[in-house]
C-alpha cells in the first residue's frame, strides 16, 4: 500500500505515463499515416485537439491529488521573483518559438479549410533560422522555463518533473526521426547547436 504522501504523485505519474504513451504513439508515422486516411485534411487538427484534451485531463487529475498551496520558501521576494523570471521568460521564448511557425498549418486549422492532407515534414527545409541558429528545440526551451517557474507548489513541483521527463523522452524520439528526415544534415546541426539551452561560453557541448 503506498503511503497518503506518495498516493497522489504516483497517480499523477501514471497520468503522465499514459498522455506521453498515447501522445507518441500517435505522432508516429506510421499510425499517422493509419489516421490521415480516416481523417484525411482534418487530421491534423483533431490530433492537436485530442492533445490538449489529454494534458488538460492530466492537469485535472494532478489538481484532484496533489496540493496547489504555494512552498512557504516562495513567500519570500527572491524566490518569488526567480519563478516569475522564469515563466516571463518561457512565454517569450514560446511566443517567439510560435512565430517561425505557420500557426494555421501548425494548428491543423489551414488544412481543415482548404482540405490539404496531412504534408510530410521531409517536405519542409531544415529550419535553423531565428531562435534555432542557438537551440534546436526552442519550444520545449520555452516548456522547461514555464515548468520550473511554476514550480512553487506540490503539484507544480511534479508537473515539472513528469513534464520534463516526457520532453526529454520526446526529444529522443523526435530526433531519431529528424536524423532519418534530414540525414547528414541534422547529424551536423545536433553537433553545432545545444538541444535546449545555449551553452556558457558559446560553445556546444
Amino acid at each position: 500500500m503506498l503511503s497518503a504522501n506518495l498516493t497522489g504523485p504516483f497517480i499523477y505519474a501514471i497520468s503522465w505515463l499514459v498522455f506521453g504513451f498515447l501522445h507518441s504513439t500517435l505522432a508516429r508515422e506510421s499510425i499517422q499515416s493509419k489516421f490521415s486516411a480516416y481523417l484525411g485534411c482534418y487530421y491534423r487538427l483533431s490530433y492537436n485537439v485530442l492533445a490538449v484534451l489529454k494534458i488538460s485531463l492530466v492537469f485535472y487529475i494532478g489538481s484532484i491529488w496533489l496540493n496547489d498551496d504555494i512552498f512557504t520558501p516562495f513567500n519570500n521576494s527572491a524566490a518569488f521573483i526567480t519563478s516569475k523570471v522564469l515563466r516571463f521568460s518561457g512565454m517569450i521564448v514560446f511566443v517567439l518559438a510560435l512565430s517561425m511557425y505557420d500557426i494555421g498549418r501548425f494548428s491543423g486549422i489551414t488544412q481543415a479549410i482548404t482540405g490539404e492532407k496531412l504534408s510530410s515534414t521531409s517536405n519542409e527545409p531544415l529550419q535553423r533560422r531565428f531562435l534555432n541558429r542557438w537551440v534546436r528545440h526552442p519550444l520545449y526551451t520555452a516548456a522547461f522555463l514555464l515548468l520550473w517557474g511554476g514550480a512553487v507548489s506540490t503539484l507544480g513541483l511534479w508537473t515539472a518533473v513528469w513534464g520534463t521527463l516526457y520532453l526529454i523522452i520526446g526529444t529522443f524520439f523526435e530526433e531519431q526521426k529528424l536524423v532519418r528526415i534530414y540525414g547528414d544534415d541534422y547529424r551536423l546541426y545536433q553537433r553545432e547547436v545545444p538541444k535546449y539551452f545555449p551553452p556558457i561560453g558559446g560553445k556546444n557541448s
